[in-house]
């Protein structure tokens, strides 16, 4: 503990330092002050993945360092979907590659853990459901009869959430999403016409699909989206 105080106590001292000299000119390079704030953040964000072993993390926060610096990177066509999509694969597939055997794993305990299996497809059939990923891949499937709210907590994860089977006996649901790090895919009806009111921190929210004109159950998004991309599929 207390080497980690000191690490973050000289981090914060540099990154001070980092900040003045880029304002007052002394760094050639031009950066723009919110530019530098993000970037101080991304980079504590990298660095406590990096102590904590979460691939998900450290990937998209050098996601989103690229998305940051694009435009000197001549990579500006590629923001945002291209580079949230490229860094989702790459923190499944690294997933997948340090938990199957392979001798590539950051933690060889971390494995055992129930929360972290790298595949876990569940069924949930309640009204009110809660829903939860940390550091792995999971599949749910909401198939409630009588539909009325779901909570969904990810963390440094990539989660497919099915409501296909979901059924809304009111004139309205909700759903609340709170999302760091991570990678969201919804599969809803066509029928239901979602309300976006997520609050987002350097994320993005995408429809694919198209909603049915048909009249259907009005289903409010709300919650907080951090560093993460969220999908939503209408079948």
């Amino acid at each position: 503990m207390k080497k980690q105080r000191w690490f973050w106590g000289i981090f914060f001292l540099l990154s001070a330092v980092l900040l003045v000299a880029s304002q007052m000119g002394w760094v050639s390079a031009r950066i723009s002050f919110w530019s530098i704030i993000i970037t101080l953040f991304l980079i504590a964000a990298f660095i406590q993945s990096l102590v904590h072993k979460t691939i998900t993390g450290m990937i998209f926060s050098v996601a989103f360092l690229c998305m940051v610096y694009a435009e000197p990177l001549g990579i500006k066509h590629l923001v945002p979907w291209t580079i949230l999509g490229s860094a989702f694969l790459v923190s499944v597939g690294l997933s997948l590659l340090f938990h199957a055997g392979t001798g590539w794993r950051i933690d060889r305990y971390r494995h055992r853990r129930a929360t972290d299996k790298t595949e876990e497809a569940t069924i949930n059939d309640d009204s009110y459901t809660q829903l939860s990923g940390s550091m792995n891949s999971s599949i749910q499937y909401v198939q409630a009869q009588n539909f009325k709210r779901a909570d969904i907590d990810v963390y440094a994860a990539g989660m497919k959430v099915y409501f296909d089977n979901t059924i809304i006996k009111e004139d309205n649901a909700e759903i609340n999403i709170t999302a760091s790090f991570s990678g969201v895919e919804f599969y809803v009806p066509r029928e239901w016409r979602i309300e976006d009111r997520v609050n987002s921190f350097l994320a993005g929210i995408e429809e694919k699909g198209r909603p049915s004109a048909e009249d259907g159950p009005t289903v409010l998004l709300k919650g907080n989206l951090k560093l993460s991309g969220l999908v939503i599929h209408y079948i």
